[in-house]
């Protein structure tokens, strides 16, 4: 079981201890529909959920600007929160009213992919207010940055938070790496928040392990940089996920990685990530785990084309000796594909 799934299993064990200590005593209930506690519990916020809850209570016949009267809110927030559940496709807008959505009255319209809204400086402030954790956050984003934030600054960290779902406790941990690695631009912070949020990183364990992961990314990029003379001073994040799948996910060392950078110059004449990975994911769906494995196959494939220059390509295929492809051709045209896919030596 990964950390994730034992977060998980905590946190159901927690509310089946909730559930066995107290018992429900209300005389009237409305239904809520499932898919909004799976789905949308962790990234709704709080105004967002009041508003859908007085939606439901009341079958969409109340006006948005009674619940701001009563919740003493702009009725701006409101419409700003019920527009989240419309771009969820949850509510519909009907008569310039906001309404659960109906299939069988409403039809469901396509799914699109939109941007979530940015937040208006009023609703981060509205934010900062009624929430402890997010004012000590911001606090402490201040105190690393040793200035004040900006509207861009607070509003990716609301957004980190807000809509991907990121504890504030993770993004402090995040601020705290991008300070010591010298990395504290926004779009820095936004792009691993995000990327931590899509792969569950929940915890400060588990982001605790990203950034010995990523500190490791760094070790591995220096040591390719001493063996291969690349000039760039840090991997981008694309290159940082490929780093990290090469290895911890396939388990290659420095000696393996050279070896595709040196293929990869060898056919390209220079540094192509996207080539050495292809060459890599070959070595790996092979077996192949060290340079000198990798050297005899290549040496078993080329013997094999010299002895059989008339072979059929489809029967090299099938013997697990030739690419499927137009050697010469192709990496002159893309130079992105590696020139081997053999079989095990």
């Amino acid at each position: 079981m990964c950390a994730h799934e034992i977060a998980l299993a905590k946190r159901a064990q927690v509310w089946y201890n909730l559930l066995m200590k107290y018992r429900l005593n209300l005389p009237a209930s409305f239904a809520v529909p499932c898919d909004i506690a799976d789905a949308h519990l962790k990234l709704a916020r709080e105004l967002e959920l009041k508003v859908l809850l007085w939606l439901l209570r009341h079958d969409g016949t109340r006006e948005l600007g009674e619940l701001a009267a009563w919740l003493g809110k702009p009725e701006a927030d409101l419409q700003a929160a019920a527009q989240y559940w419309v771009n969820k496709g949850v509510l519909t807008m009907r008569n310039a009213q906001c309404v659960m959505r109906n299939d069988e009255v409403v039809p469901q319209a396509p799914a699109i992919d939109l941007p979530p809204a940015r937040p208006t400086q009023q609703q981060i402030l509205t934010r900062t207010a009624e929430d402890t954790n997010l004012r000590a956050l911001f606090a402490e984003a201040d105190k690393l940055l040793g200035r004040t934030m900006g509207y861009d600054g607070q509003c990716a960290l609301l957004m980190l938070h807000d809509h991907h779902g990121l504890p504030c406790e993770v993004i402090t941990m995040l601020l705290h790496y991008a300070k010591q690695v010298g990395k504290t631009a926004t779009a820095y912070v936004e792009a691993v928040g995000k990327d931590w949020a899509q792969r569950g990183i929940a915890t400060l364990e588990q982001a605790d392990e990203q950034i010995e992961q990523l500190k490791a990314n760094m070790g591995l990029w220096h040591a390719l940089k001493a063996r291969t003379g690349i000039a760039a001073p840090r991997p981008t994040d694309k290159q940082h996920a490929m780093l990290r799948k090469w290895a911890s996910d396939w388990k290659f060392g420095l000696d393996m990685i050279a070896a595709a950078y040196d293929e990869a110059a060898e056919r390209t004449g220079k540094v192509s990530f996207s080539y050495m990975n292809k060459v890599l994911e070959n070595w790996h769906a092979a077996g192949i785990a060290t340079p000198e494995q990798a050297a005899a196959a290549q040496a078993k494939f080329t013997q094999s084309r010299q002895a059989k220059p008339k072979q059929s390509k489809q029967a090299m295929q099938s013997a697990g000796f030739a690419p499927s492809y137009d050697i010469d051709a192709f990496v002159q045209s893309t130079l992105e594909i590696p020139v081997w896919e053999g079989g095990k030596s």
